[in-house]
């Protein structure tokens, strides 16, 4: 009996023996065949000199146009046209008018040009013939006194929902124009939605001029072209509540137009940041109200180099915003001499008035909601 039990007990020890020496062979199998393929380098693509890959040129589109267009002026809008192939023919032109011809030059990506703009009212569009391929160029020209299809900037102009150039075409103002208005509006009531504020809150040490307003205020800028923010602000504004209208509008324009080099010398034929206020004036004239319109004349820059042309730019605008009765609050007089009123340490300045200064421009402000 003893002998048959050790006999049995040997047989399971060398069937448990042989079970673990597979186990182990089993398990140094995949964890080699793991190392192995840890060791093999992940696929590499192509260099791009043996498989270079595919250029997608820019389609012909237009790049630059103006926001507000007065009817009695001719107008420019600009192209640009992509040089995918060097001497290729080819035209641009309105439809049904006469096209210009040109051919692709050497050594450029791209040619640029204009075309004369019509600025009769509605939808345009101009061909554009590079070789065999055709391509549309969308623009749209609206009044002033109609609905704004504005939505968004493009390259810091105004366009549709589609992305299609908006030219808004308005009156120019003169003693006539003004005595026929005035005439009218006197008899448009004042709407009594709350105050609306749009432009450049002037931020400075993160704080701003909209901070605890009793008003919508809204922030509106670009790196070259603020007004046209304004423009695509304030159609948005009206448009979501055109039932409660706002009983007074501020503009804030601030200074980025000098600092982002959109003018070069502050006058009017240069700065077309004057017809904003006529612009405004004539859509809520023709909403059929008549709110406090009220422009927040720009402190003055602190750089020196900037001076004299924010004080040629002031006086721009608060000559149009008199001839155009908007009220003016000069943010400048109340702020005081920037090197003082921007200074936060010794050879530290900010770029807008800070502290004390930066109070009172808005207390001042705050004042003039309450009217």
């Amino acid at each position: 009996m003893s002998h048959s039990f050790d006999q049995r007990g040997a047989t399971v020890k060398a069937r448990w023996m042989a079970a673990r020496r597979a186990a182990a062979i089993t398990f140094t199998i995949a964890v080699s065949a793991a190392l192995f393929a840890a060791d093999v380098p992940p696929a590499i693509p192509p260099s791009p000199s043996t498989a270079p890959g595919v250029r997608i040129w820019p389609p012909p589109a237009f790049t630059h146009w103006p926001a507000i267009a007065y009817s009695d002026e001719s107008r420019n809008i600009a192209f640009s046209l992509p040089v995918q192939t060097a001497g290729v023919a080819g035209s641009i032109g309105w439809r049904d008018e006469s096209a210009l011809p040109f051919t692709l030059p050497e050594g450029t990506e791209r040619i640029s040009g204009v075309l004369p703009l019509p600025l009769t009212f509605g939808g345009r569009e101009a061909t554009v013939l590079i070789g065999a391929e055709r391509t549309g160029l969308s623009v749209r020209v609206v009044s002033t006194r109609e609905a704004w299809p504005l939505t968004q900037l493009v390259n810091g102009f105004p366009t549709d929902e589609h992305s299609v150039p908006v030219v808004l075409v308005d009156v120019r103002r003169n003693a006539d124009v003004e005595r026929r208005w005035w005439l009218i509006a006197d008899a448009l009531p004042r709407p009594n939605g709350r105050a609306l504020v749009l432009g450049d809150p002037l931020t400075a040490l993160d704080d701003h001029l909209f901070t605890g307003l009793d008003a919508d205020c809204r922030v509106a800028l670009d790196e070259r072209f603020p007004q046209h923010a304004v423009l695509v602000e304030f159609a948005l504004q009206i448009a979501k509540q055109p039932a409660a209208l706002p009983r007074t509008l501020v503009w804030c324009p601030g200074n980025q137009v000098l600092h982002g080099g959109a003018i070069s010398d502050g006058t009017a034929s240069n700065n077309e940041e004057e017809r904003v206020l006529g612009a405004i004036r004539a859509r809520f004239s023709a909403l059929g109200v008549q709110p406090r319109l009220l422009l927040a004349l720009p402190p003055l820059p602190v750089e020196a180099e900037l001076r004299t042309i924010a004080v040629t730019r002031r006086a721009g605008l608060a000559r149009s915003a008199e001839q155009q009765h908007w009220q003016v609050l000069d943010l400048a007089r109340i702020a005081g001499d920037p090197e003082q009123a921007n200074r936060v340490d010794a050879g530290l300045f900010t770029r807008y008035p800070v502290g004390a200064a930066a109070a009172r421009c808005r207390e001042a402000l705050a004042r003039e909601l309450i009217n």
